[in-house]
C-alpha cells in the first residue's frame, strides 16, 4: 500500500512539473513571437522612414533642378533681347 501512495505521488510531481514545463515552453513562446514582432516592426519603420528621407531628397533635388532650368531659361531670354537690341 506504501509503495501505491508513492507510486501515486511520483506520477502526479511528474504530471505537475510536465504541466510547469508546458506553461513555460507557452510563456517562451509568446515571448519570442512579442520580440518577434518587435523586431519585425522596428524594422518596418526604419524603412518607412528611409523612404520618407528619400523622397524628401528627391523633392529636393526637384526644386533645385527648376530652379536651375528657370534661370536658365531667364538668362536666355536675357541674351535674345540683347541680340534684338544690337
Amino acid at each position: 500500500m506504501y509503495s501505491e501512495i508513492a507510486e501515486d505521488d511520483e506520477w502526479t510531481a511528474i504530471q505537475k512539473f510536465n504541466q510547469l514545463l508546458h506553461y513555460e515552453e507557452q510563456k517562451q513562446s509568446i515571448l519570442r513571437e512579442q520580440e518577434r514582432r518587435r523586431l519585425i516592426r522596428q524594422e518596418l519603420d526604419k524603412q518607412m522612414l528611409e523612404k520618407a528621407e528619400r523622397a524628401k531628397q528627391s523633392k529636393d533635388e526637384d526644386s533645385v533642378y527648376h530652379k536651375i532650368q528657370e534661370e536658365h531659361v531667364k538668362l536666355l531670354g536675357m541674351r535674345e533681347n540683347e541680340k534684338k537690341e544690337m
